[in-house]
């Protein structure tokens, strides 16, 4: 099925990602610039074909990130190498972007990745992260090449994997939406009515990929942190005009922590309660029991 925001893509989409032309260094990146200005005349197509090809051609360097190896980020790396970190994934789409004369920024912040970022509120805020900020059609809209092209499995801290795993959502993610995981470190690249602080960020629950894609507006416990006792029952709300008869709980170990709670409905919040029966701290996952996540790691 194809999305209403696909839509006006396919084709784009469907060029881009059997569009082949073998580029081995930065000057020839031009040859990518061509091809997608004489195959498309609008700037949101050409956009759009920029980030195709490179979320199709360029994956995540998770020893240069294990490295913190800065040189990953720049473009002749990039281009010789065909993977990257989040800055060179930014940059490699500001490039198209001056190609293109499409006014665009790189933004830098904070982005919760995974289970290694719940503990964020016991730290000071910390930019990890780079995405982009593109004028189109005289909208400023959000990109996340880096989280588009693929997904870090960090089960295994001491083992990251990366795989490819493209990620629609990452690609004019709604202002309102991409704040749950993304804190730029300039409050205007929000892009919100309203700001949110970083207090609030800082607390926040760890919110999944696949969480932006649900139709959520709030939950609660709204805090990555909860504070419990073997016997206690947490209360789990989730504001969604969505309806699932059961949701899940997981935890890295499944068979100690997994648990299927009836969901209660209240108007347009659904409840469920999760009873702690394992004492320590580990991480809690709450999701739908059918396809569609919804994460919520607490300690």
């Amino acid at each position: 099925k194809v999305s209403a925001q696909t839509q006006p893509y396919v084709k784009v989409d469907s060029i881009m990602r059997q569009y082949n032309e073998k580029i081995k260094s930065v000057d020839e990146l031009y040859k990518i610039v061509y091809f997608i200005r004489n195959t498309f005349d609008a700037d949101s197509l050409r956009l759009r074909a920029s980030f195709i090809w490179i979320t199709e051609n360029i994956s995540y360097d998770i020893e240069a990130f294990k490295k913190d190896d800065s040189r990953a980020s720049m473009l002749n790396y990039v281009v010789k190498n065909k993977k990257t970190l989040c800055g060179g994934y930014a940059s490699l789409l500001k490039f198209f972007c001056d190609a293109f004369n499409i006014e665009s920024e790189i933004v830098y912040g904070l982005a919760r990745t995974g289970k290694r970022d719940v503990n964020i509120n016991r730290y000071n805020l910390r930019s990890n992260h780079a995405w982009n900020a593109v004028k189109i059609n005289d909208n400023w809209r959000l990109i996340d090449a880096t989280w588009a092209a693929g997904s870090t499995d960090d089960t295994d801290e001491e083992n990251l994997k990366y795989y490819k795993d493209y990620k629609e959502i990452y690609y004019f993610t709604p202002p309102e939406r991409m704040i749950f995981n993304h804190f730029p470190d300039q409050y205007k690249h929000q892009y919100l009515t309203k700001s949110v602080p970083k207090e609030i960020f800082k607390k926040w629950p760890l919110f999944t990929s696949e969480f932006l894609n649900e139709n959520i507006s709030a939950i609660s416990p709204d805090s990555s942190l909860i504070k419990a006792k073997v016997g206690d029952t947490v209360h789990f709300k989730i504001k969604t005009p969505l309806y699932s008869s059961q949701m899940c709980f997981a935890s890295e170990n499944f068979k100690k922590i997994s648990y299927m709670g009836n969901v209660k409905k209240d108007g347009d919040w659904l409840l469920v309660d999760f009873p702690v029966k394992v004492l320590g701290s580990y991480n809690l996952y709450l999701y739908y029991c059918i396809p569609g996540w919804l994460g919520f790691p607490a300690i």
